[in-house]
């Protein structure tokens, strides 16, 4: 089901992304994003200010436990053209060819590998972003609080842009546009 997050753009990427329950041993419980309480943004940098956006559209399939990290799984759909930065010149060019030209891959995907618990509460995804056709393996750590039936998780990673075609040309050059980029996912849910 397509979530609709107001918010500002970014990330990319991705990733709408970790929740999680406490579930009866080797039973990992499937969870739904509740969107008008959920994010997933970014920050980047354009001529050494920062600025931040949100993707406002994306389709989270969550399965997990902290008690069966190995049978639990994220899959997010994150739709380009949902971006929103509160600059309508920058929001075009992000759809642009020259950055994620989202007529040939309008989604970024970020799906999960493996899970593995920091400490208590504290959890990493090793997952594969796709964004303009290219994957590369993240580390996503995230915090995680579960209460009942509903779930919180926060959590930042950062990539580098032009490491995914990001800012193809003159955009290459991250002398005006930073190369980092930090996505940021704050998801609420129930199962």
């Amino acid at each position: 089901m397509t979530q609709k997050i107001s918010g500002f753009f970014a990330s990319m990427t991705m990733v709408a992304l970790l929740t999680g329950g406490s579930a009866s041993a080797l039973a990992a419980d499937n969870w739904s994003v509740a969107a008008g309480d959920s994010a997933v943004t970014f920050t980047g940098t354009q001529l050494g200010a920062s600025f931040d956006g949100a993707f406002e559209t994306f389709d989270a399939n969550i399965v997990f436990a902290p008690d069966d990290l190995a049978g639990s799984k994220v899959s997010v759909l994150i739709d380009i053209a949902s971006v929103n930065t509160e600059n309508a010149d920058r929001d075009g060019q992000i759809a642009s060819a020259d950055w994620f030209d989202v007529a040939q891959w309008p989604m970024a995907k970020f799906e999960t590998k493996e899970f593995r618990e920091i400490s208590p509460g504290m959890y990493e995804a090793i997952a594969d972003l796709t964004i303009r056709d290219v994957t590369q393996e993240v580390q996503l750590p995230f915090s995680l609080t579960i209460d009942g039936n509903g779930a919180k998780a926060s959590g930042e990673v950062t990539i580098q842009r032009t490491a995914f075609g990001v800012g193809q040309g003159q955009w290459s050059d991250t002398a005006q546009v930073g190369d980092d980029v930090t996505i940021k996912i704050d998801i609420t849910a129930t199962r």
